[in-house]
């Protein structure tokens, strides 16, 4: 009798011991929070529907720009002209305009160059003067209307430019900006220029003051460029480059004046070349 007691005991013993050992597992699991129903960021209005379409109030501003460039290759200088027609297409009025100014990346003291850990590029002179402003100036309506000089806070990659008087519903307005900045060297990234086996080449990109976007949901979207942000309203753009004359310049948009800037067979192949890729 104690023979078989002590020898259940001792079985139950070996059965229970991994129960005593470990502590029952503490589940995180909250079903009320998995399936609950989804809440966007911005509750469904009448400039945007469930789906994120635009809805039927939806609306949109323009900024269309006419651009006069040039590049100066002794002094790795861009320098250019742009005049902004911006139109408001917002409900609100717009005492101010805000503009990206993404050549300030390269400036030493720059956002973007110490998010990216700046420290080295800034010793060894990797830096530029970033977007330098000769003109900054509202253009007036009708005839006889004289450009009034604009004022105007530069803060790391974006302008802030006060309006006079403030930009209505429908309304339009004329900026013009004259400016100039170095073209960083290879370091430079999206914007640089090289040399290379038949001369040098100019990449450039994020060159030329535009306006931030305005929308129902931040308004003035105004975040600093570090180097990965592409958003901008739409519009037409008319741009000229003026290069030295054994330069090639390839770029978006449809060439204007081919007579008067491309040789016969550089004519003839570029014609060949836009019917291939028209859609």
């Amino acid at each position: 009798m104690n023979l078989f007691l002590r020898a259940s005991l001792a079985a139950v013993a070996v059965v229970c011991l991994p129960v005593w050992s470990q502590a029952p597992a503490v589940s995180n699991y909250k079903p009320l929070e998995t399936f609950a129903p989804l809440t966007l960021p911005e509750s469904v209005n009448a400039y945007r529907s469930a789906s994120g379409a635009p809805g039927p109030q939806h609306w949109q501003n323009r900024a269309d720009y006419a651009i006069d460039a040039k590049i100066d290759t002794a002094t790795k200088t861009l320098s250019a002209s742009e005049v902004i027609t911006y139109t408001n297409h917002s409900p609100d009025a717009l005492d101010v305009l805000w503009l990206n100014m993404e050549q300030n990346t390269y400036r030493a003291d720059s956002r973007s160059l110490a998010f990216a850990g700046g420290k080295r590029a800034r010793s060894e002179g990797r830096s530029t003067d970033g977007d330098l402003l000769d003109v900054v100036e509202l253009l007036g309506e009708g005839k006889g209307a004289k450009p009034a000089a604009a004022k105007f806070v530069v803060s790391d990659t974006r302008m802030r430019v006060e309006l006079p008087t403030p930009l209505k519903t429908g309304g339009k307005i004329r900026l013009r900006v004259t400016y100039h900045y170095t073209v960083p060297g290879e370091w430079g990234g999206r914007t640089s220029w090289g040399k290379y086996k038949d001369g040098e080449v100019y990449d450039i990109a994020q060159w030329y003051p535009r306006l931030c976007v305005y929308d129902d949901l931040k308004g003035w979207n105004t975040e600093p460029y570090l180097a990965n942000e592409f958003f901008l309203e739409y519009g037409d753009f008319t741009y000229s480059v003026t290069v030295p004359a054994n330069f090639i310049v390839a770029g978006s948009g449809e060439l204007v004046n081919s007579a008067e800037v491309l040789t016969k067979g550089s004519s003839l192949g570029w014609q060949k070349l836009a019917r291939a890729t028209r859609p």
